[in-house]
């Protein structure tokens, strides 16, 4: 019995962290992305290089910024929903710069 209980907690625990490999690969790859296509990016929004740029610093400095009141936060309301939380904050912030039809700078 004890083994079988050892083999589901396994299971659980590579579950999750195969949720948070993927979601810190997302934010890796939208960081190091948004950077290889700065002069593509400045030309579909029809801005300066200095706007994109702007706008990946702003992204990176507010995503770096609530990494320590998240943790903090996970603490307090648990990992799940904070992380469901944050996954949904960053999808909706995804479809509204996809939207935008322009960088405002």
């Amino acid at each position: 019995m004890t083994e079988t209980v050892e083999r589901e907690r396994a299971a659980g625990q590579r579950k999750v962290l195969a949720a948070l490999a993927l979601a810190q690969f997302i934010c890796s790859f939208a960081g190091s992305n948004m950077n290889v296509m700065i002069n593509d990016i400045s030309t579909d929004l029809d801005t300066t290089v200095q706007g994109v740029q702007v706008a990946i610093t702003v992204f990176l400095l507010v995503m770096a910024a609530l990494m320590i009141p998240g943790g903090k936060l996970t603490d307090r309301y648990g990992r799940k929903r904070c992380f469901l939380t944050g996954l949904v904050v960053y999808a909706i912030g995804a479809l509204l710069s996809a939207a935008a039809p322009g960088s405002g700078c």
